[in-house]
């Protein structure tokens, strides 16, 4: 008997689910568990060990494989280097990667290896496609893009369209490493390709989908909204009367109106949210029924949870787990159980709770993910903290901040390495220029050679016409000369001309050269830096976990509430440190856009002020703002408002109680009293002052440097780097003038107003991009 019979799988999922339920100790009251009929449960266990004895391979898995050996034979039997060799490559990835990842990446390798020799480059763009695809699954992120990258290089070199799978693929790659704009900006890129490509390989449902979960997970729901609403209308206008379309047009059609729920659950128009689920109820049918529904039940049943209706919210909580048990999603099941302990939790049901949490742990850790231990641990403590049981409680809440702040460390860590391959992509790229350049340079030099044989095989011309007719040569003598010498001498005009652009070449090589080392010894100090002020707060915090989980029962209550201040203001630092160092990055790969317009300095100097005010009256600093009033600057306002508010931070931090801080506004005159149409503003302090040495070294990268304030205030080292970046961008400069012991002034230089602006021409434009929001930074 080589096949099961296919009522083997439905009396397999129900007796995994009747005794799922019996081990997690489910009671009457949970479970309608009274209403199995014991003779059918019997009858399927006899049932079960009868096909188990004769039964060991799934018809639908012995199909995969035949065809996988098939694929491989006929490779085999193909010596020839070629096309077809490649398509079989091709074939092999697209069954293989769905079950076994390694027979996947070797066979996508030598596929990938086979097309860097073969045309048409349409075909090898596949096999560069499944390639990168296996890469990304294997978490080799930075050489993926690289292998899209040089494929959509070879067809703009060839002067053809990429094909849209390329970017698509590139999309899905930044999104799995959290760069949303690039994400976002190839996934458009697909989709403007797909318009245009014959044979596209893919649907406007991928581009759809992926751009509208884009949106979605950004919180831009008017953007999402639309693309889901334009995926519906697409299913919708592409249906056709065979069975299998209707299927897959109707499980489109729920996946939009999945979406559209959670956008108006997000935006808390309940009404209309419910209204899509129960459109998407309608449309869950065919082979994927069971997983759609296990979708649309579990919105239904966060959408009555959040409305209060707690029957509504268990029931579908209860059928969506069912399918979850079902389907074998492990993780829908702990997110289930922990929605029914919070839903007990909520009745005051404690113990029914208490049983779900439980479950829901015991579950998770098969799966080992640290986001599912950090929501278990949070219901728990809200349930012990529901019951009275404080201790039990408080408990729970250590453990979820302890998985919270690894939640938190991975985010920072996958961010870290999102910089770090946009680094080398962006050295990558500089080392193509200068192969590009090398070439070039060799081209010139075999063009100049080819010259040099030309001028001498004319030469050589006129002296063998020279020897055969000497006598019309002593006729002419004198003409003849004279047009030999006029050739000769364009001859080595080119020539010269050749070697100068060759020495020009060679210049802007060694230029290039020299900006390259820098830029990598810039990169490698700031990377030092970087990974020695993450190391120190880390360690930091290691040692206090470590002194209490080792002796945090024999520690008094007051020294662990110091130890834990004592790592929150480890962890805020920290925090500030890689906001900064995102800020940065930021204004590096130019994500932050400027809008300049006339803005008035007085105002931009009270809204700082305002916010800055707690600090300055706390050490009872007297601020004084001169000739700041009619003072117009042509910038960026966010950009205006975090220089200055970086500076006055940075005096308040190192001007001691009863100081004076000044803000001065003027306009700049040169050393003639001719006015250069910018604006000098500064920040002058009576504080401690620095030495020269210091100072002069501030706003450089490879020389981060933060120093304490006069009562111990930390800064991330970071600010004022970020302020010569927004000045120099709003096209500006600044300076620093200090005196150890006497003071500081920070200056900087912004342009004067533009009479000739018009605010009515300049509106903003809307942008379907991912909105970037701005920090403040400290110095």
């Amino acid at each position: 008997m080589n096949n099961f019979n296919p009522y083997y799988f439905l009396y397999l999922k129900k007796i995994k689910f009747y005794f799922s339920f019996l081990k997690n100790g489910l009671t009457n009251d949970i479970v309608f568990f009274e209403k199995i009929n014991l003779s059918y449960l019997r009858l399927a266990l006899f049932f079960l060990f009868f096909y188990s004895a004769f039964s060991f391979t799934a018809y639908s898995y012995n199909q995969s494989v035949k065809e996988l050996d098939s694929l491989i034979h006929a490779l085999e039997l193909h010596q020839k280097e070629d096309t077809v060799k490649l398509s079989l490559y091709n074939s092999i990835v697209i069954r293989a990667i769905k079950n076994d990842n390694e027979m996947a990446y070797r066979y996508a390798k030598k596929g990938y290896e086979l097309g860097k020799n073969l045309y048409p480059v349409r075909l090898v763009a596949i096999s560069s496609y499944q390639y990168a695809k296996v890469l990304q699954t294997k978490g080799e992120h930075l050489k993926a893009t690289q292998i899209i990258e040089h494929q959509i290089s070879v067809f703009t070199s060839e002067k053809e369209i990429s094909p849209p799978f390329l970017y698509h693929q590139l999309g899905k790659i930044y999104d799995e490493t959290g760069n949303k704009v690039e994400a976002l900006n190839n996934y458009l890129r697909a989709f403007e390709s797909w318009r245009s490509y014959k044979h596209p390989l893919l649907t406007k449902e991928d581009f759809y989908e992926s751009i509208a979960n884009l949106y979605l997970e950004s919180q831009q729901y008017r953007e999402a909204q639309y693309y889901y609403e334009e995926l519906s209308k697409w299913a919708i206008k592409e249906s056709t009367n065979l069975d299998e379309d209707i299927y897959e047009n109707k499980k489109v059609q729920a996946t939009a109106s999945q979406g559209l729920a959670r956008i108006f659950i997000a935006k808390k128009e309940y009404d209309t949210a419910l209204f899509y689920l129960q459109k998407s109820e309608e449309f869950c049918i065919g082979k994927s029924k069971r997983k759609c529904l296990l979708d649309t039940y579990n919105l239904y049943s966060k959408l009555f949870f959040i409305k209060f209706d707690y029957n509504l919210a268990k029931k579908y909580a209860f059928e969506a787990l069912q399918i979850a048990e079902q389907l074998g999603e492990q993780q829908q099941i702990i997110l289930l159980s922990i929605r029914l302990g919070d839903i007990y939790s909520a009745e005051t049901s404690y113990d029914k709770a208490e049983l779900f949490l439980k479950r829901a742990e015991k579950t998770a850790l098969s799966l080992d993910n640290n986001l599912l231990y950090k929501q278990v641990y949070f219901s728990f403590a809200n349930l012990y903290e529901k019951k009275q049981k404080d201790k039990m409680a408080l408990s729970y809440y250590r453990k979820y901040l302890m998985y919270k702040d690894s939640v938190n460390n991975e985010v920072s860590i996958r961010k870290i390495n999102s910089l770090q391959m946009q680094f080398e992509q962006e050295r990558h790229r500089q080392e193509i220029d200068v192969l590009q350049l090398n070439q070039r340079e060799k081209q010139l030099q075999q063009k100049a050679e080819v010259d040099r044989a030309q001028a001498f095989n004319i030469i050589g011309l006129i002296a063998v016409i020279a020897l055969g007719i000497v006598a019309f040569l002593i006729y002419n003598r004198y003409r003849f000369g004279e047009r030999t010498q006029k050739i000769l001498q364009r001859q080595s005009h080119s020539i010269n001309k050749q070697n100068q652009k060759l020495q020009n070449i060679n210049e802007q090589l060694l230029e290039s050269k020299k900006e390259l080392n820098a830029i990598n010894r810039t990169k490698d100090r700031f990377f030092s830096i970087v990974a020695h002020d993450l190391k120190g707060p880390l360690n930091s915090l290691k040692g206090y976990s470590h002194l209490i989980s080792t002796f945090g029962d024999k520690l008094p209550k007051e020294e662990i509430i110091s130890m834990a201040t004592d790592q929150e203001r480890t962890l805020d630092n920290l925090y500030k440190f890689l906001e900064d160092l995102l800020s940065w990055s930021r204004i590096q790969m130019k994500a932050v856009a400027l809008e300049p317009k006339n803005i008035e300095l007085k105002s931009i100097v009270d809204k700082m002020c305002e916010i800055l005010m707690p600090q300055i009256e706390e050490k009872g600093i007297d601020a004084q703002c001169i000739d700041v009033e009619g003072k117009y600057v042509f910038a960026d306002e966010n950009a205006v408002f975090t220089i200055l508010r970086n500076l006055v931070s940075n005096a308040v931090k190192f001007t001691p109680r009863e100081g004076i801080i000044r803000v001065k506004a003027e306009k700049e005159k040169d050393k003639d009293e001719n006015e250069t149409g910018f604006i000098k503003i500064s920040v002058i302090d009576t504080g401690i002052g620095m030495p020269k040495v210091v100072y002069k070294r501030l706003f450089r990268l490879d020389n981060k440097h933060s120093t304490k304030g006069t009562e111990g205030e930390k800064g991330t080292g970071l600010g004022l780097i970020i302020c010569k970046e927004f000045v120099e961008q709003n096209g500006g400069k600044i300076g620093v003038k200090s005196k150890e012991g006497e003071g500081t002034t920070f200056w900087f230089t912004l342009p004067s107003k533009n009479d000739d602006y018009n605010s009515d021409s300049n509106k903003d434009k809307e942008v379907s991009t991912i909105k970037i929001t701005g920090s403040s930074v400290d110095a």
